[in-house]
């Protein structure tokens, strides 16, 4: 007798702290929803997969209320969370913003909510509240369901996020401020990168290896590129000489271009245009421009001449860098039968008695960067000491741009966000967004920070310099 009093006593503690924890987590509402559809016949029954387009639908009528861009389904998300969605702990979304981040790295920002209910109609409801919270730079959405407590208890988590862009020149162009998604070519290392379209051009380098894997500038236009691609085949109609050595047709290029191209402080940065700021110093000019221009700094007339030669077959490359003491400059280095020529398109004129040998006067040159119309390379170490070579494979490393940027990024490990408990509906949310510390560096061309500048040596102010030793045609 007393063994079956005890056995009720305790049927009926449990029934009372079950009935007192519905009450108060708001499940009594749900388990009467839940009893009123198993009541129904099974085809009228309310689906999971029902539930996950009501959801949906619930956040993106809020949304367009709104005028907010509506969320769209990531379904890579939705698959992620299928495979990891029984092995995680709801009770500490903290973890669990760190694990979707983790997971799907693509996303900058995540705000993570989770909810419980007997009965999914009920669950749809208990996400109401969190759908009417602004949050207007969330682009995605994903969401999964299980059963827990014996099948007796619905568990939902939702997962909004902005997700980025790859960085390419034309998503930059294209953008106002939004950061963008890369990975470092060299070390893999995941980022994201927030750059500023008044600035020319920049050099991307990665904040774990310190290491430089792309360089960009704009156009006359406006248009951001990857410097190789200034490059573009282009060569003057013109009739050599017969029987002239390839030195020969070395100078007589180098000393066309110089005689033709007027140094210039910019001139892509016209007066007047949309790009005439005081911010946007270092527009770049296709080979073609400059030649119709007959003006332009070093970069152009580098541009210049490498187009050309290229053209009849000589190995050349694009240097960018440093000049002595002077700051950031650009000029071309060619290989001819093992030997490196360093040619200046800005300086004095060519000489073919004083072939200008690498080896000899290149010692206050030190190229950052190379390019060809090909690839972009750069130096294999950050910590390098330049000695000289401009050619070998152990010194620098060579990138393809398009070929090895633009696929999916991997974004940092964000930090821990808060959680929040909301009213009584067992609502947990938590948010987080991107490092910080995992931002790009980007270097910018600018005349009082220069890394891809113009020769020194011009008087302040001065919008031309020109050397009276050098015969130039009218413009």
């Amino acid at each position: 007798m007393n063994s079956r009093l005890l056995f009720w006593l305790i049927a009926s503690a449990v029934l009372l702290a079950g009935g007192l924890a519905a009450l108060k987590e708001g499940w009594l509402k749900g388990w009467e929803m839940r009893f009123g559809e198993l009541m129904t016949s099974p085809g009228s029954q309310y689906s999971v997969a029902k539930f996950r387009l009501d959801l949906v639908d619930q956040f993106n009528y809020t949304r367009m209320a709104e005028k907010t861009p509506t969320l769209r389904v990531d379904p890579e998300m939705e698959a992620w969370l299928e495979r990891e969605f029984p092995k995680i702990d709801t009770t500490d979304l903290n973890k669990v913003t760190e694990l979707v981040q983790n997971g799907m790295p693509r996303y900058y920002r995540v705000s993570v909510c989770s909810a419980s209910s007997p009965s999914l109609r009920d669950l749809l409801q208990r996400f109401h509240e969190y759908s009417h919270r602004s949050q207007p730079e969330m682009t995605h959405m994903a969401s999964v369901v299980r059963l827990r407590a014996s099948g007796l208890m619905n568990e939902a988590l939702l997962v909004l996020g902005q997700r980025l862009r790859d960085f390419t020149p034309e998503a930059l162009t294209q953008s106002g401020d939004e950061p963008f998604f890369s990975t470092c070519v060299h070390c893999k290392q995941p980022h994201f990168m927030k750059l500023s379209r008044a600035q020319r051009s920049m050099a991307l380098e990665c904040p774990k290896c310190h290491r430089k894997y792309a360089v960009i500038a704009a156009d006359s236009a406006g248009r951001f590129h990857y410097v190789n691609e200034f490059l573009t085949g282009y060569a003057p109609p013109t009739v050599f000489a017969k029987n002239q050595s390839r030195v020969q047709q070395l100078f007589t290029i180098w000393s066309a271009v110089h005689a033709n191209c007027r140094y210039t402080n910019d001139p892509g940065a016209k007066a007047g245009s949309s790009f005439a700021k005081p911010e946007q110093t270092d527009c770049w000019q296709y080979a073609d421009e400059t030649q119709r221009l007959q003006r332009g700094d070093c970069e152009d007339s580098s541009i210049f001449l490498a187009d050309w030669l290229m053209s009849r077959g000589f190995q050349v490359r694009v240097a960018l860098g440093r000049y002595g003491d002077l700051g950031g400059h650009a000029w071309c280095v060619v290989k001819i039968d093992d030997k490196e020529y360093l040619l200046e398109s800005t300086e004095s004129r060519p000489d073919p008695s004083d072939p200008p040998l690498a080896s000899r006067v290149g010692s206050r040159y030190v190229p950052e960067v190379l390019f060809d119309r090909f690839a972009i390379y750069v130096p294999t170490s950050a910590n390098r000491s330049w000695k000289g070579d401009y050619w070998s494979a152990n010194t620098w490393t060579r990138i393809e741009p398009r070929a090895e940027l633009g696929t999916d990024p991997i974004l940092a490990r964000a930090p821990l966000g808060s959680v929040v408990k909301l009213g009584t509906q067992n609502l947990l949310e938590a948010s987080a967004t991107a490092d910080a510390s995992r931002l790009a560096r980007a270097s910018f061309a600018s005349p009082a920070s220069p890394t891809l500048l113009n020769l020194g040596n011009i008087p302040a102010g001065a919008k031309d310099w020109r050397q009276s030793t050098v015969p130039l045609r009218a413009p």
